[in-house]
């Protein structure tokens, strides 16, 4: 008995997921953190206050976790010819 192959667009929905999480994560990290800061400030992390600390290291690295989450799964896309 011979099955039939996936239709063509059975996986886009998927391809999708990633790129859109990782905007939104970005988005968040560039807009909404940096209007936290005096709510942050509350916390201290490494006798810094927390807001400083996230506007100026804990953003840029989470953007660049984001980055390379997201060119990991391109990759992965890339490898297995679905792009």
């Amino acid at each position: 008995m011979q099955t039939s192959p996936e239709p063509a667009g059975a996986s886009k929905p998927r391809r999708r997921h990633i790129p859109i999480v990782a905007l939104f994560a970005w988005a968040f990290l560039v807009l909404v953190i940096p209007r936290l800061v005096e709510q942050l400030n509350i916390v201290d992390v490494f006798a810094f206050p927390l807001g400083f600390f996230m506007t100026a290291q804990g953003s840029l690295f989470a953007l660049l976790i984001v980055a390379i989450l997201s060119a990991r799964h391109r990759d992965k896309l890339a490898a297995s010819g679905e792009e």
